[in-house]
């Protein structure tokens, strides 16, 4: 019996997927009809009229709910229709004017839905004005009719102020993953794109040291082992979203690897207060910078000075190197760089001339 039921309602409802009694229950008011006309059959054969309109209402009254917005007036209309003839029968047909106004909240917006209401309030006082309907019939169909199509609009706006809210709450929530992937995805490429460019150099230099000095090479094959164990962790670290490299971390790193490499780095810093947040930005950013100067500068010489200036983190790396090509701005890894200061409404500016022997200054600026 109950397999009969759930065909029947997914039959009536195919386009919703959630349970429907309300609009059901609603179809109980519809004994008013029936049992006004108990008493009231003017007419012969006035059941059999009786059941035939229901029918033809039903139809109307389940279409009702499956349609779109821009064609549910069709419905109200018909409604109003079926609900004039069954006047012929019983003022107790009135009821079908109140599920005409009920329908008026699903016109699309509140200014359609009141006009709605008020055209049908208008159709009720011109049936009476024009048949001279009794009491019995105008002041349950204007009453009723207004009472319940105000409820149901004003439910119905406050229903899709939820359904827009929930929709806006997903969009961020969509918008929020959108942006992890992407930081992820920054910080990898910064990660992975510094460590592998270490460990190639490490391993070029392992294998040329390999015929004539035995031990630099395996200090430098122990070197990549650490940096790899290192990056490791560093990539745990920024899944989870609790990488700890800081500014001072990452100056003595950039120090570290440089002068290994025969470049030599200079640095100034003086700690002053930013949050934990700007502190790993800029971190990253040196750790990128510092990792394009030894892939592609050629420099011998690297200077990083960091200073507050204006309650703005100012950060300048420098090298002697060959300068940047044209084709610069294409890299990933300066992209990231734009995009993580863009995200703290900072600015980043570069300064090259590669067809001279000329310094490379990139320049950025965070407001704290």
């Amino acid at each position: 019996m109950m397999k009969l039921l759930q065909k029947i309602d997914c039959l009536l409802f195919p386009k919703q997927e959630r349970n429907h009694y309300i609009e059901y229950i609603w179809l109980v008011y519809l004994a008013i009809f029936f049992t006004s006309l108990y008493y009231y059959h003017p007419i012969k054969y006035s059941l059999f009229y009786a059941v035939l309109g229901t029918f033809l209402f039903l139809v109307v009254y389940f279409n009702g709910y499956n349609t779109s917005a821009n064609k549910i007036k069709w419905n109200i209309l018909a409604i109003l229709i079926i609900g004039s003839f069954m006047t012929a029968l019983t003022p107790g047909a009135s009821i079908f004017f109140v599920y005409a106004a009920a329908f008026c909240c699903r016109l699309g917006n509140t200014k359609k839905a009141v006009i709605g209401l008020i055209i049908v309030s208008i159709w009720i006082v011109s049936l009476v004005l024009v048949f001279k309907f009794s009491v019995y019939f105008y002041i349950p169909a204007l009453l009723y009719s207004l009472i319940i199509g105000a409820v149901n609009i004003y439910q119905y706006t406050i229903q899709q102020k939820d359904i827009e809210l929930l929709l806006s709450q997903n969009e961020v929530k969509h918008l929020a993953k959108i942006s992890e992937r992407e930081r992820i995805a920054r910080d990898l490429h910064d990660l992975i794109g510094h460590t592998f460019s270490v460990i190639t150099l490490k391993a070029e230099l392992a294998g040329k040291l390999i015929d004539s000095d035995n031990k630099k090479a395996k200090n430098e094959i122990l070197e990549v082992e650490t940096i790899s164990r290192e990056a490791l962790k560093q990539i745990r670290e920024v899944v989870t979203g609790y990488r700890s490299s800081d500014l001072n971390t990452e100056l003595a790193h950039a120090k570290h690897l440089l002068e290994s490499h025969n470049i030599h780095f200079t640095y100034e810093f003086k700690n002053f207060e930013m949050k934990d947040s700007i502190n790993k930005e800029l971190a990253i950013i040196l750790k990128e910078l510092i990792t394009n100067v030894l892939k592609h500068a050629k420099a011998q010489r690297v200077s990083t000075q960091i200073s507050l200036e204006n309650n703005s983190a100012n950060m300048k790396v420098e090298d002697d190197g060959i300068g940047l090509n044209s084709n610069y701005n294409n890299g990933f890894g300066l992209k990231g760089i734009k995009e993580r200061v863009k995200k703290l409404s900072g600015s980043f500016t570069i300064q090259s001339n590669s067809s001279t022997i000329s310094n490379t200054s990139f320049m950025v600026k965070i407001p704290l």
